[in-house]
């Protein structure tokens, strides 16, 4: 596959995670996940404008065929999956999480939509060789 036409792929992936995130994120605050992990309401949703600003940097790179930008979106990815699985795994194998259906759908498809952004990125990244960045 074609660096431009994998880099489409990986950043497809990533936007389509955003339905997910958005939601998501939402519940977590109205749940008070900052005040679980020490921080204001205000510090949580500044680092997560500045999570979701290297998201797009990410994209902003894999669009220009930087290697960089594959690199980028592979570990913000990966930490997206990683911490959704270790903070709602879980909750979620038991059964009965938050709001139901929804709260469900969106850390699944969270999930699945960063790992097939995270391995697209990781094959731009290490499976093909040359390109800047």
């Amino acid at each position: 596959m074609r660096r431009d036409r994998l880099g489409a792929w990986v950043i497809a992936a990533s936007l389509l995670s955003l339905p997910f995130i958005l939601p998501h994120v939402v519940e977590d605050f109205a749940e008070e996940i900052t005040r679980r992990v020490g921080l204001s309401t205000g510090s949580g949703a500044f680092l997560l404008g500045g999570y979701l600003a290297l998201q797009s940097l990410g994209l902003i790179l894999v669009t220009a065929g930087k290697r960089s930008g594959f690199l980028l979106t592979f570990w913000i990815g990966l930490i997206w999956v990683a911490g959704g699985l270790l903070d709602h795994g879980p909750g979620l194998l038991k059964g009965g999480f938050r709001s139901g259906v929804p709260s469900v759908l969106w850390v699944v498809g969270l999930v699945l939509t960063q790992s097939v952004s995270a391995a697209l990125a990781a094959w731009g990244a290490w499976g093909r060789r040359g390109g800047g960045g």
